[in-house]
């Protein structure tokens, strides 16, 4: 196994603690900016090993990833991912028809509701195997990394990293590629894990999200915020909202998928469990607005 050792993406400094140690690898906190990171990592090319086949059907190191059932079941119904796509639209400042970029679409759920809803839709998947999958439904995807995908200045009207940032070997260049990437007004949509929620802080070395690999960074409220502050961006919501809670939000009817914020006596239980979440949730959704 070929690792090799890094500064804090953030900040630049090597001085930094180890917080646990997960499968052999250690999960340091830098000292200067608190940023959570595997150090030292797998190489650049042993990480893109682990995207085959076997991961988008659970077999790899993310034995929650199963994208392929997760297009045939929700594909034809609406979910979570209609409502995103609602807080999104309802936070663009651009108009006319919208151009949709999904960063890492893994087999391209996002893109075909988007599709849907009305968006031009484009995907970037490192995945050969999930970009191909993603293509047969009829959806223009290039089988590039963020990282190194040649993204047009201002180009997007949305720009969506879901469960992507994490993976990242640079996320703060990446995100000022994204930033550049976005027309003004336009939105970059991401979820990624809470480093502050309770369970890490109870499970320690054992919460679901440590998965030193692949997640090769992990963000708190005040990292996240941090980066994108430095990036550019002005209009930013992080928000500790998994999915756990939404989706009894929405299975109870109290979340609309064609609204954000629901009308009426709904915004009452629906305050009451974004609130919270805010405490409690092991994932965030993170808006920002250029």
């Amino acid at each position: 196994m070929e690792l090799e050792k890094i500064k804090c993406d953030f900040c630049g400094s090597e001085s930094n603690k180890t917080r646990y140690v997960k499968d052999g690898y250690n999960i340091v906190q830098c000292d200067n900016c608190s940023l959570v990171f595997v150090n030292p990592r797998l190489t650049e090319e042993a990480v893109h090993a682990l995207y085959n086949e076997e991961y988008f059907h659970g077999g790899g190191f993310d034995k929650s990833v199963e994208y392929k059932k997760e297009f045939d079941e929700k594909s034809g119904r609406k979910d979570l991912t209609d409502w995103d796509l609602s807080a999104i639209g309802e936070m663009l400042k651009t108009g006319g028809k919208q151009k949709l970029l999904d960063a890492g679409c893994g087999m391209g759920l996002f893109l075909w509701k988007a599709k849907v809803k009305g968006f031009d839709v484009e995907g970037l998947e490192l995945s050969e195997y999930a970009a191909d999958f993603v293509r047969s439904k009829g959806i223009d995807v290039r089988n590039e990394s963020v990282e190194i995908a040649d993204l047009p200045t201002e180009s997007y009207d949305v720009i969506v990293m879901r469960e992507v940032i994490e993976h990242l070997r640079e996320p703060g260049k990446t995100l000022k590629r994204v930033y550049k990437a976005l027309k003004k007004g336009g939105v970059l949509f991401m979820t990624t894990g809470n480093y502050d929620c309770p369970e890490r802080k109870v499970r320690g070395k054992d919460w679901f999200y440590f998965m030193p690999e692949g997640h090769l960074y992990i963000f708190s409220n005040k990292t996240m915020k941090e980066y994108l502050k430095k990036t550019g961006f002005s209009g930013i919501k992080v928000t500790n909202q998994g999915d756990l809670l939404m989706n009894k939000l929405f299975e109870a009817g109290i979340i609309d998928p064609g609204k954000f914020i629901p009308g009426g006596l709904k915004r009452i239980p629906f305050a009451l469990v974004r609130g919270l979440n805010h405490f409690i949730s092991s994932g965030m959704r993170i808006y920002a607005v250029k």
